[in-house]
């Protein structure tokens, strides 16, 4: 009980609208048959390629599919491309996480983490040599920090093939999820070039295994898996999320907001879920300060006066990277903030300015991952909310 005002203290409203890592499957929104589809999917043996945006919702899919298909008994093996820098730690972490589905290997590698140093005696338990001798001795990099580097390309091309290995040993279904996969194209080739070519040859011939496959830059996902002349060529079906409807949200964000005692007024959770024009972690964001205002004045009512000031707390808590992606915008084309802007306010692009130097600046925009081709000559920026600091930062034109 709170002391001085006899009631409940408030709940976090970090901890109710979270809007900085992924979300549990218990708090996902409308996403539920997204989450079974792709998962069906995945069991059935095919692969699956999700693409679009950052923050909205595609790592907490992918999260909640794993979830589902480990209580269905499969084995599965998640990497992060974003935390992974060279070849030899992409093989390190593939071995890891794909070992870990045997206990007694997970307990060894838990141990191992934890002492922060190589285990005196981790090879030697009787789980580690058994299962060296059935998947290969190059198994040991999952304890020996390092050793992958003096050999990356061998050593990735083991952990490629592992979940295969592993599959036939344990008489296992698998499924591998890479995130943040475009990462494999980068300009830099961080895991050696041409990985896709290597992936392809290795990947096809892994019985039991699925791949699931997501990115946040869109155009560069379909560059890998549709043109024919790319190895992973029709390798994985596209998935697109389905937009999360507003009777879901405004039974969600509802549930939420009762969970921390709070009456809503008529209009507020759809003026939300408009304010956030579908973008989920715009949406969150906005009802996450629309209650944090509501703690500031110790009430429990939402009304539309306090979705106005939730707006602008989040426009306020974004402006410092919204000034950052401007200067970025800047600095990709000479005519990037002109473009940027007509965009933001919904204007054609063209009027008065060079077609082809017009549509370099969308390239850049869209590269850049601030804005995406929702069809010909429709271009919608990814957030919302930048689209509405960009909005008003002219006129240029």
């Amino acid at each position: 009980m709170d002391a001085y005002s006899g009631e409940m203290p408030r709940q976090r409203s970090s901890d109710l609208f979270p809007t900085d890592q992924p979300i549990p499957a218990s708090q996902m929104i409308g996403r539920e048959l997204d989450v079974r589809e792709i998962a069906t999917t995945l069991a059935g043996g095919a692969s699956v390629v999700l693409a679009g945006a950052r923050r909205t919702g595609k790592t907490s899919v992918c999260d909640a599919v794993l979830g589902l298909l480990e209580r269905q008994g499969l084995y599965t093996v998640a990497v992060d491309l974003f935390r992974i820098a060279t070849a030899a730690e992409l093989a390190e972490a593939l071995v890891a996480a794909t070992i870990a589905n045997r206990s007694p290997l997970r307990r060894v590698l838990h141990q191992t983490r934890r002492a922060g140093r190589l285990v005196a005696d981790a090879l030697h338990t009787s789980a580690v040599l058994k299962s060296k001798a059935q998947l290969g001795e190059e198994l040991e990099i999952a304890f020996a920090p390092g050793l992958a580097a003096r050999d990356p390309d061998r050593y990735l091309d083991y952990a490629l093939a592992l979940p295969g290995r592993i599959a036939a040993a344990d008489g296992k279904e698998v499924v591998v999820f890479f995130d943040e996969f475009q990462e494999v194209a980068g300009p830099q080739h961080p895991y050696g070039d041409p990985l896709t070519k290597r992936m392809r040859a290795i990947f096809q011939r892994a019985g039991g295994v699925s791949y699931l496959f997501a990115g946040s830059l869109e155009h560069m996902m379909r560059d890998l898996f549709t043109p024919t002349h790319r190895a992973l060529h029709q390798f994985g079906g596209f998935y697109d999320l389905r937009p999360i409807d507003q009777d879901a949200w405004l039974e969600g964000l509802a549930e939420r907001f009762a969970a921390d005692e709070c009456t809503v007024g008529t209009g507020a959770l759809a003026r939300i879920v408009e304010y956030g024009e579908g973008h989920p972690r715009t949406t969150m964001l906005i009802a996450q300060k629309s209650h944090l205002t509501t703690v500031e004045l110790d009430i429990r009512e939402l009304d539309l006066t306090i979705v106005e000031q939730g707006l602008l707390a989040a426009l306020r808590a974004e402006r410092a990277s919204h000034e950052q992606t401007v200067e970025r915008i800047r600095t990709l084309h000479k005519l990037g903030l002109v473009v940027a802007e007509r965009v933001a306010r919904g204007e054609p692009v063209y009027p008065q300015l060079s077609r082809g130097a017009v549509r370099r600046a969308l390239e850049a925009l869209r590269d850049a991952a601030i804005i995406e081709s929702r069809g010909r000559a429709d271009w919608r920026f990814n957030s919302p909310l930048l689209r509405r600091y960009v909005a008003g930062v002219g006129p240029y034109d």
